[in-house]
């Protein structure tokens, strides 16, 4: 590994920060003064400060102990304070929400491919020299004096200027199969192009099958993170085109249906954050859900094992099927539907898959077509799905009504009716309650 360069006098750089993250970094220098140790902000942070992009949480790494530093800036602001040993990294949540990781700088060894790393203390170098591609492997100093300077022994900036994702060693990929995705993800972020020796190495990883040994939550996230993306059909194209999904299912197949969807869901994305700006999507669950859309339910099914997902998310996956398809049409088609139907359709569909069914409903018809998809969607969403009923099983047990099967009946008629208009205030409620109630009594 060659020498360390000299830092740069890149003090400009920090003046690009908020400045109350400017503020708080100058305070956490004075503090590892104090402490006698160096503090750096690194990686992803470092490189899109140099790209003039917005920064949301902070990496500051130690050359010393980063946890016993991260427990001092806890007490001392009153910070959430989560410590991962393993990986002698301490995870900072400050009272409005930041979040900051602090770790010591260190090296990493990997048993075998995919596994998760053995960490060692190790210089700066030897810290930014384990870490996935050039780009991210910078470094700002924090102390007082050197405050500002920048370390890039790798080439960080270069590779920034000529728009390259270069990886720092031949064996990047095979220690790491998640950094195949972060290329993937990092390429289309930012429009840059693969260095031309680090597209060998990613074809040639993955053309294995040691993607495969990644853990279900790991996998998971990668895949999440590239559907989190801007835009990113991009980044569905480049998994195709180095046949990626098959480690998904290798069952799973692309076809024209799946690739319209996946040009109308930006769409249905902006409808839904105009419309509904209070209930938010997970945008990687639903571009997951898209990609999975004409699969079979039993590789739905598989694909939501192998990722280990939630049963939250697994029940989303279980509606990106046909269901939702169907959903759609009756919805666009039907001129005669009662509100309570369209209530009963949607009512046990998470968000996601109500997202879905508007994507869908726009590969179905032309945008001037959509409108009563789109109104009856509307209603759902900010009326009918909240909607009760005033009365409830303790008035029909007053009522007479013994408990049993008949309560849920009554109950879903008297909701029904509401939504249809044909009940309109408490007193003709009751009174049909009341109805009902001698009817099935």
């Amino acid at each position: 590994m060659r020498a360390m360069p000299k830092a740069q006098s890149t003090a400009h750089l920090t003046r690009r920060l908020p400045r109350q993250l400017m503020v708080l970094l100058r305070q956490l220098g004075r503090m590892s003064d104090e402490a006698g140790i160096r503090l750096y902000l690194v990686g992803g942070v470092v490189r899109d400060l140099l790209l003039k992009r917005e920064i949301w949480d902070l990496d500051l790494t130690i050359e010393g102990d980063g946890i016993a530093f991260a427990r001092l800036v806890a007490d001392r602001y009153g910070a959430g304070l989560a410590v991962f040993d393993r990986f002698a990294t301490a995870r900072l949540t400050f009272s409005n929400g930041l979040k900051v990781d602090i770790a010591s700088t260190r090296s990493e060894s990997y048993v075998k491919p995919a596994a998760l790393p053995n960490v060692q203390p190790a210089t700066l170098q030897e810290d930014l020299y384990r870490r996935d591609f050039t780009i991210n492997a910078m470094a700002l100093q924090l102390n007082a004096e050197q405050f500002g300077q920048l370390y890039d022994p790798y080439g960080g900036q270069r590779d920034l200027k000529a728009k390259l994702i270069r990886v720092l060693h031949e064996g990047s990929f095979i220690d790491d199969p998640t950094r195949i995705f972060r290329a993937i993800r990092f390429v289309e972020r930012f429009g840059f192009a693969l260095e031309l020796k680090t597209s060998q190495l990613l074809k040639q990883a993955a053309a294995t099958n040691m993607i495969a040994n990644l853990s279900g939550p790991r996998l998971a996230n990668e895949i999440f993170l590239l559907m989190q993306e801007g835009d990113p059909s991009r980044a569905i194209e480049s998994l195709k085109r180095r046949n990626l999904l098959r480690f998904l299912h290798p069952q799973l197949r692309d076809g024209k249906q799946v690739r319209r969807l996946i040009m109308s869901l930006p769409r249905a994305l902006a409808w839904w954050k105009q419309q509904c700006p209070g209930q938010r999507v997970n945008r990687g669950l639903l571009y997951l859900m898209t990609i999975v859309s004409s699969a079979g339910t039993s590789i739905r099914r598989a694909i939501a094992r192998r990722l280990q997902l939630s049963t939250r998310e697994t029940t989303a996956l279980e509606w990106a099927g046909d269901k939702t398809g169907l959903a759609a049409k009756i919805l666009l088609r039907r001129r005669d539907m009662l509100p309570s139907e369209v209530y009963r359709l949607l009512l046990n569909m998470p968000d996601e898959a109500v997202a879905l069914v508007m994507a869908k409903g726009l590969t179905f018809t032309r945008k001037e077509g959509v409108r009563p998809l789109r109104m009856r969607l509307l209603r759902f969403m900010k009326q009918d799905r909240s909607m009760t009923t005033i009365v409830n099983g303790e008035d029909l047990k007053r009522l007479g009504l013994k408990p049993g099967p008949h309560f849920k009946t009554i109950l879903d008629r008297l909701l029904d009716e509401r939504l249809d208009g044909r009940i309109t205030g408490v007193a003709q409620e009751r009174d049909r309650a009341r109805t009902l109630v001698e009817r099935y009594g």
